[in-house]
């Protein structure tokens, strides 16, 4: 009993590099096993991959190929109509029954040349705009008078000029497209062709040679456009609308087996080219090598567990005690010392850890409070800051206001100009008179609607101001005077510099549990240099120059503030175009008033 206390001591403080040698036939055996699990994993995955491959190659010839065949029935339909007089016959009501039968006539020429045009038209429909329905067909072909009944027209019409593709319940092919006349751009009517559906399924034929599975061809409407016989697999596909999970390849169960789906769209979402392949068919091949990797795998796995089990205990007891004591260091920086089991170098890790950890905490403590004690300085200066813009507003827009009062009283009544001073002393009033560096989100909107409802005025019909509020959000708690610089921003550099109509919307929303506002205008925009100088001018050494200085410290100042109070996650972003406007974007922490 001595001895065996004597050599279970004597391995505990062994080195490391003799328990590894110990452990080095275990490694062997378990390296062997994971290498025929993962050739035989890798190997499947492959397959599946090249595969899925190769029907994305196969799909995206047949959308070119369907997206051909249609567009030259478009075409030759819309150069038979662009050659003859059909617009001006369909645009023009007959005054007599000779105009009528003539009319009549030259509509069904029209159509009959158009049949025969091609050898795969089974027929051709008009309906003029005023209703009257015209058709011809090859003799074959079952009765379709209520063909434009089943049509949407008003789908029709909407599409503009863009043909509407669907398939008929006798498998027909049908093309309906809305007529325009040349020289007016009026409608006059809707065409609709009928067409073989061996047309489009011929080039079906060949695929299931080239693959097992089932082709699926969508209109834009996801409506099945090519009729066969489908597989349960298929069925269940299309019952379950597995095509709008916007994915290109997806995987689904269906019956038991799992199953490849391969989606690709055509230019505009014209089509949609859908394969689906049972999974089960193509590692068919690969179910001996599977049973023979599982066997080796369990055998191998066995025996490893039995050798390594007492093994690793006791080379990884210091490792998981080290490791645990990390783990917890790390969520709340609290660390319990460490009592090793061993001598060995994980021994005399955990050792060290201990002392590194304690120093650690001290340190982190220290940095902690100077941090705390930075952020207050920079928050006290920034309110400084802020307090002083605003008592002190902007001098560009008192001029302004005051400027205008004084033409206005010259040129117009007093009314308007009553206005104009009552909106000015609210807003002036609300500036200085509010208390507190926070207020709720209705107040902050109220006040900036009063401060542009005075630009309004100023300007006149050029600035149209738009608030979409949420009456939900309207208690939330944000910083005072967040908006006016943004609003002011948007004014002096988006709006007196870009001519014509300008607008201003402001909006706010819930997001994620957090309240997002934005001010946006189609000024003339920034650059994306710009926008980088205006959110972190430090980079650039500079913090805004000229008539603009103003409002950049405004800007940054809200910016700040909201991360010294909330943190990095939260503040301002900017998305500008040159030419086209600037969007400000202000993210807070959606804090109601009762907490």
């Amino acid at each position: 009993m001595i001895a065996l206390r004597s050599l279970r001591r004597l391995y505990a403080d062994a080195k490391l590099r003799t328990k590894f040698l110990l452990a080095f036939t275990v490694i062997v055996m378990i390296t062997v096993s994971l290498i025929s699990g993962i050739n035989y994993f890798v190997s499947l995955g492959v397959i599946k991959r090249n595969s899925g491959e190769f029907s994305q190659y196969l799909i995206g010839q047949i959308g070119i190929n369907v997206d051909k065949l249609t567009t030259d029935v478009e075409q030759a339909a819309f150069q038979q109509f662009r050659n003859s007089s059909l617009s001006q016959t369909l645009s023009r009501e007959p005054d007599s029954e000779a105009e009528a039968y003539a009319r009549n006539r030259y509509i069904n020429d029209f159509l009959s040349d158009l049949l025969f045009f091609e050898d795969y038209y089974r027929s051709v429909s008009i309906l003029d705009a005023a209703g009257r329905p015209y058709s011809i067909k090859r003799k074959a072909v079952k009765d379709s008078e209520d063909l434009m009944a089943r049509i949407d027209l008003a789908q029709v019409r909407e599409m503009r000029g863009r043909a509407l593709w669907f398939r008929d319940g006798d498998d027909t092919l049908y093309m309906a497209k809305a007529l325009y006349d040349i020289e007016t751009s009026s409608y006059v009517g809707v065409i609709a062709i009928g067409l073989e559906s061996d047309y489009v399924g011929e080039i079906l034929a060949n695929v299931k040679n080239l693959m097992d599975g089932d082709v699926l061809i969508l209109n834009e409407f996801d409506q099945l456009f090519v009729s066969g016989a489908l597989s349960g697999a298929a069925e269940h596909y299309l019952d379950q609308n597995l095509y709008l999970s916007g994915k290109a390849k997806s995987d689904f169960e269906y019956g038991g087996k799992h199953y490849i789906s391969s989606v690709l769209s055509t230019d505009y979402d014209k089509w949609k080219i859908v394969q689906i392949i049972d999974v089960g068919r193509l590692t068919r091949g690969t179910e001996s090598l599977k049973y023979w990797t599982i066997g080796t795998l369990l055998a191998a796995l066995l025996l490893a567990f039995l050798m390594a089990a007492r093994i690793s205990k006791s080379i990884t007891a210091n490792i998981r005690l080290l490791l645990h004591s990390m783990s917890k260091f790390t969520l709340d920086s609290k660390h319990e010392i460490i009592v090793p089991r061993s001598r060995d170098e994980v021994g005399m890790l955990a050792a060290r850890f201990n002392s590194m950890a304690e120093k650690i905490d001290d340190l982190f403590h220290s940095v902690y409070r100077e941090k705390m004690l930075v952020q207050q300085a920079e928050y006290r200066s920034l309110q400084l800051d802020y307090k002083a813009l605003q008592a002190q507003m902007n001098p560009h827009f008192l001029y302004n206001t005051l400027e205008t009062i004084y033409s206005m009283a010259k040129l117009k009544g007093e009314e308007e100009i009553g206005e104009l001073i009552y909106l000015l002393g609210r807003l002036l009033r609300e500036s200085l008179g509010k208390k507190g560096d926070d207020i709720t989100l209705g107040e902050e909107l109220e006040f900036v609607g009063r401060y542009l409802a005075i630009h309004q005025i100023i300007y006149g019909d050029r600035i149209e101001v738009r608030i979409d509020d949420d009456p939900a959000l309207a208690d939330c708690r944000v910083p005072k005077f967040i908006l006016q610089p943004l609003a002011e921003n948007a004014i002096v550099h988006g709006i007196e510099e870009k001519p014509g109509k300008a607008l201003i919307r402001i909006a706010c929303r819930a997001e994620h549990g957090d309240l997002v506002l934005e001010v946006s205008d189609n000024g003339v925009g920034m650059e994306r240099e710009k926008v980088e100088r205006l959110l972190r001018p430090e980079l650039y050494g500079e913090a805004g120059e000229g008539s603009g200085k103003h409002t950049n410290v405004g800007v940054i100042s809200v910016h700040k503030r909201i991360r010294i109070l909330h943190g990095d996650a939260y503040g301002l972003s900017i998305a500008s175009r040159p030419g086209e406007g600037t969007t400000v974007t202000v993210r807070l922490p959606a804090v109601r008033r009762e907490e």
